[in-house]
């Protein structure tokens, strides 16, 4: 306070000096360094400008950290003294940062322009050590006013103010004097796999400016989800209740689901957080910091008799459904099937019931998705739907599925069962394609038409001349015997010459193969880049049964799964190539059968996958009649 006298002295000095001595800056600094890992920090990004027009602006690199807390602010300050004025605009974003790993990190520049004029801040490096072995700074009041220098900067001889000091928890003071974080459990004991709600809260017995997390808590040994929170737009949701007879300001911090893996006493360590009230320049007055109570918690095993196959994530409240979208269907029509789990509890992690084989029906892998609610416990749905196809006509049952889970309420086993299904197929079953039409021989009793006896037409009874003499001396007898030898010695050499240009070499017969199957994917290729991707996957089948009907010597239209596996290794494809073939030809049937299943990233995988499948079966060497 002595210096206070000195100070208002000084002012206009001050005042003087830096109106007209700062210019556009645009700087990043951190909050402490080092900093522990999980541990939060402020970081701020400042612009100090001149009457100037700020845009398109460009956060920092936070690689290797997790932005906890941002917040933007504007302010603008009037600065007078030396015969004038000087209006000047500070934007100011500040961060709260969270590291990831330990080590050397580095947090990139950020980048603004102003006036056109593009600037870019200098990187920061930050040294990130052990959790609990960095040290924390006591919080430090800056002194002066805020955009303006240290006086004691300028003034040497000016003894600058002592900072205040955090006002010390006093564990004496009555409840209601004092701040602190509250974490409230569900329930401390809990089966494995049931869910455990933790809350913790920020209470105030005086309202606060600045709210910024540390260090948040620890879960190892649960899955966790997060429940809502309420929040406003600008801060916590705060609300009055009385705790231990007094007033408090209290807002929800986060809340979330914990479900034991594994049986033992384990504890979640506590949240960590800083408050702080600031004056009315935005110095700090006071800050202090919070650390909620760890919340020890027992995780007991289930009880002995579980059913067989019970998954132990299979706890809390289920019910088991299944449906078709139609029962009455022809062969090589699918059917779509839905297997369905609703209840509270676990579902991400529960399993959902294996589906039977269905003797003549082709069962393709589940598409599995899983809706959540959030509010207060964990539940929702889980849907797998299957695509079923059939391949012979008949009635066929699909029995009943059983879920087996632990009810919490009523402590105790309970299996959940759908219904039967009872699925009717009508048509033909899938068989061979028909042999080619053979010609049958004339009806018996029919009658040839054309006269057999044909006369030559003949006017004379003897030749004008002696044609056959006239020709043997004429020189073009001499032609007519030396052009046949000669043609058919010209057509032997130009066979060898063809036979031998023809030879391939093994590079040459790859580019041929490179060639050939570019052709006849690009019709593929097309199609999918129109975006029809049915008739797209539709040409890929085309190729691909062309291909083993020249590889096996025989038409793989209507064999089974079963037999072109069979086939195809007879004619020497490797175990991968028959599994890759078999899982093209799948995808084929299935856009087929159900187009909207199969996306344009799938259908454009088929068409490489077809690629290197014609490549592999072209290395097993040409077979008499396949395709070139």
């Amino acid at each position: 306070m002595r210096a206070l006298p000195f100070l208002l002295a000084a002012a206009p000095l001050l005042l003087a000096a830096t109106a007209y001595g700062q210019g556009t800056s645009f700087s990043a600094r951190l909050g402490r360094n080092p900093v522990g890992v999980g541990e939060s920090f402020p970081f701020e990004v400042t612009l100090s400008a001149d009457n100037v027009r700020m845009e398109d602006y460009r956060p920092p690199d936070f690689r290797g950290f997790r932005v906890v807390a941002e917040q933007p602010s504007q302010s603008t300050q009037i600065q007078m003294g030396g015969g004038g004025s000087l209006m000047r605009q500070i934007y100011t974003w500040h961060y709260q940062l969270v590291p990831l790993q330990k080590g050397k990190l580095v947090i990139g520049p950020a980048g603004v322009r102003v006036d056109g004029r593009e600037l870019r801040t200098e990187k920061v490096n930050v040294t990130v050590v052990e959790t609990g072995q960095a040290p924390q700074p006591r919080p430090r009041a800056p002194r002066g006013f805020p955009g303006f220098p240290d006086p004691s900067s300028l003034f040497p001889g000016l003894e600058p103010e002592p900072e205040p000091e955090p006002a010390p928890a006093d564990p004496g003071r009555p409840a209601g004097q004092r701040n602190f974080l509250r974490a409230l459990p569900s329930k401390t004991r809990a089966f494995v796999g049931e869910q455990i709600t933790i809350e913790w809260s920020l209470c105030l017995a005086e309202r606060q400016n600045n709210y910024a997390p540390t260090k948040e808590p620890r879960t190892d040994g649960f899955w966790v989800e997060d429940l809502e929170v309420p929040q406003r737009q600008h801060g916590l949701s705060l609300s009055e209740q009385v705790i231990d007879g007094r007033v408090y300001l209290v807002g929800p911090l986060m809340r979330k689901a914990l479900f034991g893996l594994r049986p033992g006493r384990t504890t979640v360590t506590p949240l960590e957080a800083d408050i702080s009230r600031v004056g009315f320049f935005g110095a700090p007055l006071r800050s202090e910091h919070l650390r909620a109570d760890p919340v020890p918690l027992e995780i007991v095993p289930l009880p002995a008799g579980a059913p067989a196959g019970f998954d132990p994530s299979a706890v809390g409240r289920f019910t088991l459904a299944a449906e078709v979208d139609r029962d009455h269907v022809q062969v090589g029509e699918a059917i779509t099937l839905r297997l369905r789990i609703d209840g509270q509890g676990n579902l991400r992690k529960i399993a959902l019931p294996a589906l039977p084989r269905l003797d003549g029906w082709k069962i393709y892998d589940p598409k599995v998705s899983v809706q959540l609610n959030h509010a207060d416990e964990i539940g929702g749905s889980k849907t797998a739907e299957y695509l079923l196809l059939p391949e012979k006509p008949g009635e066929t049952e699909i029995p009943p599925l059983a879920l087996s889970y632990f009810d919490t309420q009523k402590t105790t086993y309970v299996t959940a069962k759908t219904a039967p299904l009872r699925l009717v197929v009508t048509g033909q079953a899938m068989a061979q394609s028909p042999a080619a039409a053979v010609p049958t021989p004339a009806a018996a009793g029919s009658e040839n038409l054309l006269a057999i006896d044909v006369r030559p037409l003949r006017n004379r009874a003897a030749l004008r001349r002696d044609f056959g003499a006239a020709l043997y001396r004429s020189p073009t007898f001499v032609g007519l015997v030396i052009a046949p030898p000669a043609l058919l010695a010209f057509l032997g050499l130009l066979g060898v010459a063809r036979a031998r240009l023809g030879e391939e070499s093994e590079g040459k017969r790859r580019r041929k193969l490179r060639r050939a199957a570019s052709r006849r994917l690009r019709t593929a290729a097309a199609l999918l880049h129109e975006g029809r991707l049915a008739p797209s996957l539709g040409e890929i089948e085309r190729v691909l049964r062309e291909l083993l009907a020249g590889k096996m010597g025989s038409s793989a239209a209507g064999m089974s799964r079963d037999e072109l596996r069979a086939a195809m290794a007879k004619a020497g494809a490797a175990p991968a190539l028959v599994d890759g073939t078999v899982a093209a030809l799948d995808d084929c049937d299935r856009a087929r059968f159900a187009p909207g299943s199969i996306t344009a990233e799938e259908a454009s995988r088929a068409i490489d996958r077809a690629g290197e499948i014609i490549e592999d079966f072209e290395k097993l060497g040409a077979r008499e009649g396949s395709p070139s």
